[in-house]
């Protein structure tokens, strides 16, 4: 049996990467514990928060195209003619994958660009987070929770992150510990910090359940950071260094 550790002391690694791609060590820069901590009411029992257009009018020329995307849409593509790396036979080898459920999700009714559409499939469930909203499903595609402002999910833990949401989620099912996790960043002095990345970690394999909130300040801004379960903790990647949770930890602690 797995001994599950979820601990409100959980401590956060940054690591610092050397070597080449195919071999790699890691070595501690630091160890930083949440700055905030506690385990929601069963979120079946939330009222969820409505989702709805979101106003962002705030960002505009905060952060500069410096790249010229936009005005690479006015110029016509280089190339004619098919893309010559692109698939035209299947190896007779594979095997034919099986729909064997298929749903239509959550649309963006937040009017956020890109949508960061995300989710994962547990045992009963599936959930999905896009950008400021989330939805619980039981396998045959009928709603258990959501939508809903992904705020809900952290609705009563108090902090300077109190109120917002501001996306870039992650959710995602840990196999092995029959756990969820989701995520997303709270920027309530945008664009100066400091800056908070909020994580939830269900109690149970029951999404609809109670979930542990963490929240970890940065004093950079993690833009977009990705999650990974792995058999011995959930690691969390923020460009340009890789992290772990030592706290979230099932048997071995530390990343090695």
């Amino acid at each position: 049996m797995k001994t599950k550790l979820y601990s409100s002391a959980l401590c956060l690694v940054l690591l610092l990467w050397s070597g080449s791609l195919f071999s790699q060590t890691v070595t501690p820069e630091k160890v930083i514990t949440p700055i905030g901590f506690d385990i929601s009411q069963k979120l079946i029992d939330i009222t969820p928060i409505p989702p709805g257009y979101v106003d962002q009018t705030w960002k505009e020329k905060v952060i500069p195209n410096k790249e010229g995307f936009l005005e690479e849409f006015n110029t016509e593509a280089a190339w004619k003619g098919p893309d010559p790396v692109l698939q035209d036979y299947t190896n007779t080898s594979r095997s034919t994958a099986t729909i064997i459920k298929n749903f239509s999700g959550q649309s963006n009714t937040s009017g956020v660009a890109p949508p960061d559409t995300d989710g994962d499939v547990g045992i009963s469930h599936y959930m999905q987070m896009v950008n400021l909203s989330f939805q619980i499903w039981d396998k045959n595609g009928n709603s258990l929770y959501g939508p809903a402002l992904s705020s809900t999910l952290w609705n009563g833990f108090t902090g300077p992150w109190t109120g917002t949401n501001d996306g870039d989620p992650i959710v995602l099912y840990d196999q092995y510990a029959d756990r969820w996790i989701a995520t997303q960043f709270s920027l309530p002095e945008y664009p100066s910090g400091p800056f908070y990345e909020l994580v939830a970690v269900s109690t149970t394999g029951d999404p609809t359940g109670s979930w542990y909130r963490y929240a970890y300040e940065f004093t950079n801004m993690p833009d977009y950071p990705k999650f990974g379960v792995w058999p011995d903790g959930y690691y969390f990647y923020r460009q340009p260094v890789c992290t772990t949770q030592p706290g979230f930890c099932r048997g071995s602690s530390l990343c090695t």
